[in-house]
This record gives C-alpha cells, structure tokens and sequence, in this order.
C-alpha cells in the first residue's frame, strides 16, 4: 500500500493543495459575508482605495496559503514522528 501512495504522489496525482475541502454551513455563511463586505466597501472606495483593498485582499489571500503551507508541514511531520515513535516501540500492548 505505502508503494501506491508514492506512485501516486511521484506521477503528481496527489496534490495537497488542490485538494477542496466541503464547505461547512458556517464557512459558506462567514464566506458569504466576506463577499457582501468587499462588494460593500467597493463601492463606498474611490480609486486609491479600491487598489490598497485589492492589495490588502491579495496579501491576505498569500498570507493564508503561507500559513495553510506551513500547517501541512507541521501536520505532515508529526505524522511521521507518530509513525516513528510507533515503530520504535519494542513493548507490545
């Protein structure tokens, strides 16, 4: 099994990133939000405006994906020190 899932992983057929997640009713309602705001604020913004919110939507945007990142790597190796420690055990239960 653990050689499928490298295959898979070495052919790209796994790609974490891309991996879409269903929306909980309370994502999809903070999301909703979110979008009536921007709308909200666009219109209210004049043009130097509009571009710092576009600047400040595109930064959080790339911060979030940063810190996604990063939460995958954290999650990833303590997996395999959990696999490891497991492994290592010579007391059996």
């Amino acid at each position: 099994m653990e050689q499928d899932i490298l295959d898979e992983l070495y052919y790209g057929h796994i790609v974490p990133w891309e991996n879409q997640n269903d929306k909980t009713p309370e994502m999809e309602s903070f999301s909703k939000q979110v979008d009536q705001d921007i709308e909200c604020l666009e219109k209210l913004l004049d043009a130097e405006g509009k571009k710092v919110l576009e600047r400040l939507l595109d930064n959080s945007a790339e911060l979030e994906r940063l810190q996604v990142c990063e939460g995958f790597k954290d999650g990833f190796r303590l997996g395999v020190q959990l696999v490891t420690a497991g492994m290592g055990s010579s007391k059996k239960p």
